[in-house]
């Protein structure tokens, strides 16, 4: 085979394998090493954030390790310490069988420095699903730049539902100018007036309407697809309202 068919293929597998990475411009969510060995997917994500350690990390996960295994413990964390995220690692053991869900038996490790120490501790261990793995399914990744109300929008990818409780317009593109109405959720009157809408993409930046300042959601609600105002949307537990990886974290490790 001539070099200039070897070169034109091996940029094409390249060229394949860069455009199905996730795009998080080089911020929170990017992919920084991935290998599989002995049957476990390692999967280690840049993930920079700043918390205070509260009631909601749970005793046992505390130990701080040097690496992504319970092998050399250095220390532990307590109430109130001041750490730094900086990575989150995933571990998939691919020889387990998945559950029901489909979900992945592995662990859940996050890479924290703090002023005394610079180590690893297990956030989770069993099988992990959407609702543990900050970044699952590439959550929170950029679709895509959208102009509107003359604005530009970041899209990123988001997977949860909310509900809305009054009549609500949903948008062919977000912010109320110059955009246009492609449906209306009208809840009814059921008490309580209550419809529950499927989230798949939310913007970057916020928007203030009616003194409420909010994301818009892009949802699938029967057959219409558009975007809605989160201020008028809200969550039914406990926790952050929206699945932006940086809430979870904060939550995970924060106080109640």
């Amino acid at each position: 085979m001539k070099k200039s068919v070897v070169c034109v293929l091996l940029l094409a597998i390249f060229g394949q394998f860069a455009f199905a990475l996730p795009n998080y411009n080089n911020g929170n969510g990017t992919i920084v090493s991935e290998k599989t060995e002995n049957g476990i997917k390692t999967v280690v994500r840049k993930c920079k954030r700043e918390v205070v350690i509260g009631n909601l990390l749970d005793e046992k996960n505390r130990d701080v390790y040097t690496a992504c295994e319970k092998k050399k413990s250095i220390g532990k964390l307590h109430d109130n310490d001041k750490v730094k995220v900086l990575h989150i690692c995933r571990k998939d053991y691919l020889n387990e069988p998945k559950d029901k869900y489909g979900d992945a038996k592995g662990e859940l490790w996050y890479n924290i420095k703090s002023d005394t120490m610079e180590g690893w501790i297990c956030i989770y261990s069993g099988y992990i699903a959407f609702f543990r793995d900050p970044y699952f399914d590439n959550r929170y990744e950029i679709l895509e730049v959208i102009e509107s109300a003359g604005k530009k929008w970041t899209v990123r990818s988001i997977k949860q539902s909310l509900s809305v409780w009054e009549n609500l317009n949903i948008r062919d593109k977000p912010g109320t100018r110059g955009t246009n109405v492609v449906y209306t959720i009208r809840p009814g009157t059921n008490d309580p007036h209550q419809t529950n809408v499927e989230v798949i993409a939310i913007t970057e930046e916020r928007d203030t309407i009616d003194g409420k300042n909010d994301y818009w959601i892009k949802i699938n609600y029967k057959e219409f697809t558009g975007w809605i105002f989160g201020g008028y949307a809200s969550a039914e537990r406990g926790g952050p309202k929206y699945y932006i990886p940086e809430h979870k974290v904060d939550f995970t490790l924060g106080w109640y």
